[in-house]
């Protein structure tokens, strides 16, 4: 899943520049008073991400779907078939070139990443270090690739444990989640 959301978050952070982010609707609050039980350690919410939804690192490939649903329908409705989109750094470069119009349209449906793997995170890389360092205290061989923009890491070698994807989800859940660190 991490590549897919890296991915995905790059194909669109590389035209985000191109356009000033829109403003956040104006939106009535309630205070209720404290409860005994306490609330997960979410994210913080800004002006700058204008509302946009943010992916959990523990949530099922059933939310993470619903959660990309709208900004997916959008992406279509505007021209940009996401089913076409290669799945390489250099071909989402030409592929979101040529459907800027529809990823300026629709960024506002994109969801964030987990705010654990976000880069606006202060505690970002100090994830990605904890993370690497779980996989490969569990039997994995990777090492940190902190300025690759497709990745936080790679494999170090091809002799991975059969069990390696238990491992890294495993690993990024109690690193990086479930309340988004």
């Amino acid at each position: 899943m991490v590549r897919f959301l890296v991915g995905t978050a790059l194909l669109f952070t590389l035209g985000a520049c191109a356009s000033p982010p829109a403003a956040a609707p104006q939106v009535a609050s309630l205070t209720t008073p404290s409860s005994t039980t306490s609330a997960p350690i979410t994210a913080p919410s800004t002006d700058a991400d204008g509302g946009r939804p943010r992916h959990r690192i523990d949530e099922s490939k059933e939310e993470s779907a619903r959660l990309i649903e709208p900004w997916r329908s959008c992406m279509k409705d505007h021209g940009a078939d996401l089913d076409t989109q290669p799945n390489t750094i250099e071909g989402a470069k030409k592929w979101s070139a040529d459907h800027k119009d529809a990823g300026d349209a629709c960024r506002n449906k994109l969801p964030l990443l987990p705010w654990g793997m976000d880069r606006t995170n202060p505690a970002y890389q100090d994830n990605m270090h904890k993370w690497v360092q779980c996989m490969n205290d569990h039997g994995m061989h990777v090492a940190e690739t902190p300025g690759n923009d497709e990745s936080p890491w790679t494999y170090a070698d091809s002799n991975q444990p059969p069990n390696s994807d238990k491992i890294e989800r495993d690993c990024e859940v109690s690193i990086l989640g479930p309340s988004d660190k």
